[in-house]
């Protein structure tokens, strides 16, 4: 079982890896980046305190802060799934116009008069 470290005085989010030398600064990312429920979690407020392990309210709250940065991720990654998929879909869409346009061939019309120049003057 592996121990996560958060500090919420000198800790970062976002370079924090959850050592002890470098912890998360909240539990709810501590909770989302670890989603194992194997893990124990070890909180202190200040940098001269000790780690403790959090409260059950405290847990909770993280949790549900947890849920909502995996729901942003997930969001996240349809967005760029769709946008990826728009793209392929909008290329082909010009290959094809550009394909159908390579078809057409412009006559002119034997039946009326033949066309004159007009010059620019």
């Amino acid at each position: 079982m592996s121990t996560i470290y958060v500090d919420e005085s000198q800790g970062s989010d976002t370079v924090g890896d959850g050592s002890q030398t470098s912890p998360f600064l909240t539990l709810g990312f501590a909770l989302f980046a670890n989603p194992a429920n194997t893990v124990t979690v070890l909180i202190r407020k200040g940098s001269t305190d000790e780690y403790q392990e959090p409260t059950q309210s405290a847990l909770k709250k993280a949790r549900k802060t947890a849920d909502g940065l995996e729901k942003k991720r997930k969001k996240a990654e349809e967005l760029t799934t769709k946008e990826v998929q728009k793209s392929v879909e909008d290329k082909e869409k010009r290959e094809k116009l550009l394909e159908e346009s390579k078809r057409i061939i412009l006559e002119e019309d034997q039946t009326l008069p033949k066309a004159l120049r007009v010059s620019d003057s």
